[in-house]
């Protein structure tokens, strides 16, 4: 098991990153991992995944000049982090985001900046992961309600009532509520409602107000505020290493969900390879740099000692 484990390694330190997610090491590893996980009895539905997979995460990755300088070992993890939670690189998908960052892997005196990928779900990523997990039966996907819409929501009888009716033309962009529907497994249904006071009440919480995303991106601030509301409540789901969910960006007392899981290397679990973990050699904060393509640098302060980046989109932290 050693020698398999250093094999790995040295393969991760001295081969591209198109060598090391086609070679025979990665894709045994990851085909294992999923069918594990996963249940799946059948070989070639797993190796038809790892290679769906492989297709569309080196093309993001060959795609994007900050993704291809992220370190080899993080774009491992991150690769690694789909065949455990079953999703999908498929832009079409909207699943998933791979943010490379910066991290001082030198003092906080003598700074040595480095740049890594991780993985980050997105609300719909979410929504699919806990249905995958057995949380929930379905969810549909956030509904964002507007102005000139006929809206209804409240209880009747003990049992909760949503009545909306879009208007088509849509009359005005102004939103006035988003709402989100679950269905449990015994086929009872739930329904999550966020108001525009709501959201306002939000986004006095956040770093920037008047940031890209509270403002031209404000539909998709809503949405995924209303998925991390909604399961507020619910257990925490399991997401790998190198991942973290977009509606759980803002929080600081995340779980770890990842005992188990065996990336194949023993320095999975160095505390320098985890974003979130402050250690004496880790600079207080590291700076974040999205590859999200609508993100505007200009838009987001600049860390001082860093190399220039840029923030991930959904940066309020309080809420």
């Amino acid at each position: 098991m050693a020698d398999t484990k250093n094999q790995l390694m040295q393969l991760i330190q001295t081969a591209t990153p198109s060598q090391l997610i086609s070679s025979e090491a990665v894709g045994d590893r990851f085909k294992n991992l999923y069918a594990v996980i996963h249940g799946i009895k059948n070989p070639a539905r797993a190796a038809a995944f790892y290679q769906a997979e492989q297709f569309h995460f080196l093309k993001l990755v060959n795609d994007n000049k900050n993704l291809r300088e992220c370190t080899k070992l993080s774009l491992y993890g991150v690769f690694m982090d789909v065949a455990v939670n079953g999703l999908s690189f498929d832009p079409s998908m909207k699943h998933l985001y791979i943010v490379p960052y910066n991290v001082n892997v030198g003092t906080k005196q003598a700074p040595k900046w480095e740049k890594r990928a991780a993985l980050q779900i997105s609300g719909y990523g979410e929504l699919l992961l806990r249905t995958i997990q057995g949380q929930i039966k379905y969810a549909d996907n956030p509904v964002i309600v507007y102005e000139g819409d006929e809206f209804k929501f409240g209880s009747r009888d003990g049992k909760i009532i949503l009545d909306h009716v879009a208007v088509i033309p849509r009359k005005s962009d102004t939103i006035v509520a988003c709402y989100l529907k679950i269905t449990r497994h015994d086929d009872t249904v739930d329904y999550k409602v966020m108001t525009w006071a709501d959201i306002c009440q939000l986004r006095k919480f956040s770093k920037d107000e008047n940031s890209l995303a509270w403002t031209t991106g404000i539909a998709g601030m809503v949405q995924a505020k209303t998925i991390k509301h909604a399961f507020k409540n619910y257990p925490k789901i399991r997401v790998g290493e190198f991942s973290k969910l977009e509606s759980e960006t803002i929080d600081t007392d995340v779980e770890d969900q990842t005992e188990g899981i065996d990336y194949g290397i023993s320095q999975v679990d160095d505390p320098t390879l985890n974003p979130d973990v402050t250690s004496t050699t880790l600079a207080q904060e590291e700076t974040p740099i999205t590859a999200h393509t609508n993100v505007n640098e200009n838009d987001f302060a600049k860390k001082e000692e860093a190399p220039a980046t840029n923030t991930i989109v959904h940066e309020d932290e309080n809420f």
